[in-house]
């Protein structure tokens, strides 16, 4: 059982933000032919140097399940099915199904394609308070996913400090030259590739477009001392990614989800309960 009325709402509200956004990043990859039923019958699985690929490659679950599309279909399925099935009773079994599922997903996707794609980290991370019911352990493990969304930014701020790219003239533009070459060379004419064009071009700008990611990235630091800001960092996130897709033309959305650890849900759940969409009994 909960804890209390106040928490059963709190949490309840924060399941439907989660699992909602959970759902749509499914749909998002199911219309994107990323699902594993999609990526049936791989001609191979990249062999991973991280030992967390390599024994996962060792039970050979991720080569099963490719090589078998009802399989396949069914892990896919999972996915809704352990969403739907947590929204519905709440009951944390499902959470943790869904956690799975989520993982096996994350990591045969990663294998099959060869790329470590890091933006689903955030439905995985996200997904583990939703295992406890206890309101203090829920409470606790949801500050520690808010602290773990603070440390991937400030960490890449500070990581390219430290390295001193930072300071390097001309990084951004060195790196869209080797980035954005099939873009320039494929589609010359088009908007990506004009601003590519104008970065390469123009060191002084891109590098203080570095300076200014770097700065922005930095204050996510300020999160672990206060939450004052947070609601200008929520924004500050939406912001990064919006331009690195534009600007390096990478997608992280996914990772996005864990920008609802910095809502004010005391403000969302009055919101809700003023428009009657939740009720106070």
């Amino acid at each position: 059982m909960l804890a209390n009325k106040s928490f059963e709402r709190e949490f309840q509200i924060k399941a439907y933000f989660v699992y909602g956004v959970a759902m749509y990043i499914c749909f998002y990859h199911l219309i994107s032919n990323a699902m594993l039923a999609q990526m049936q019958g791989p001609p191979f699985i990249f062999k991973d140097t991280e030992w967390v690929y390599q024994l996962y490659l060792a039970t050979g679950i991720p080569q099963f399940i490719t090589s078998h599309s009802v399989l396949s279909s069914v892990f896919d399925i999972s996915l809704l099915v352990t969403t739907v099935g947590f929204l519905l009773s709440r009951n944390r079994i499902f959470a943790v199904l869904f956690t799975l599922a989520a993982l096996n997903y994350f990591l045969t996707y990663n294998l099959v394609t060869g790329h470590h794609y890091h933006g689903l980290v955030g439905l995985l991370v996200i997904s583990l308070p939703f295992w406890f019911k206890s309101e203090q352990r829920f409470n606790f493990s949801w500050e520690a996913v808010r602290y773990y969304f603070l440390y991937i930014f400030s960490s890449a701020g500070l990581w390219k400090v430290l390295r001193g790219s930072a300071f390097y003239h001309d990084q951004l533009s060195n790196i869209l030259k080797q980035q954005q070459i099939n873009l320039l060379l494929q589609n010359p004419s088009g908007y990506k590739a004009h601003v590519a064009q104008f970065l390469i071009s123009h060191t002084g700008f891109s590098h203080a477009l570095i300076l200014a990611n770097v700065v922005l990235q930095l204050s996510f630091a300020i999160g672990f001392f206060t939450k004052k800001f947070d609601r200008f960092l929520f924004w500050f996130a939406i912001l990064f990614v919006a331009a690195n897709l534009f600007v390096m033309g990478i997608l992280s959305m996914e990772l996005l989800i864990l920008n609802l650890t910095l809502l004010n849900w005391e403000k969302v759940e009055a919101y809700l309960i003023k428009k009657e969409i939740v009720t106070v009994e």
